[in-house]
């Protein structure tokens, strides 16, 4: 259950925000953002729903069928991989920090006053929350020993 899971959670995840993520950046291109919480919002609710309602049917389907798992195996993988998403995601805001400290030192503005900085400020830092989110869903399926 816990792979189907893993799985369901993968597939719902990079096509709810890979949608979200590619009106986004169609929004960015043609200069109109608004609305992009309603976007947001509605990809928030429909991934929430959808891994929930698949994650129970399956459940419900398989559930005469379930057997006992070996947790020490999983569970290593799942702490290998979120081990490395937290790293993952450290490095990212680490890195946003040097950008935002390297732009400064250079008297390069970024204008996140604005309303339009901030959505694209807001959109980096759900992207990487979402990276870091499938890059453990991910690398869990990986790691996990093949029965």
């Amino acid at each position: 259950m816990r792979k189907i899971h893993l799985w369901i959670s993968l597939v719902v995840g990079v096509l709810v925000w890979g949608a979200y993520f590619l009106h986004f950046a169609q929004g960015l291109r043609s200069g109109d953002l608004g609305g992009l919480i309603w976007w947001f919002l509605a990809a928030l609710i429909v991934a929430v729903v959808a891994e929930a309602a698949a994650t129970g049917l399956i459940a419900r389907l398989l559930q005469r069928r379930a057997r006992a798992l070996d947790d020490g195996p999983t569970l290593q993988a799942a702490l290998k991989a979120g081990h490395v998403a937290l790293m993952l995601l450290v490095g990212l805001i680490l890195l946003t920090a040097l950008v935002l400290a390297l732009s400064s030192v250079f008297g390069w503005t970024l204008d996140l006053s604005g309303a339009r900085g901030q959505v694209i400020a807001a959109n980096l830092l759900l992207g990487m929350a979402v990276v870091a989110e499938l890059v453990r869903a991910g690398l869990t399926l990986a790691l996990m020993p093949r029965r």
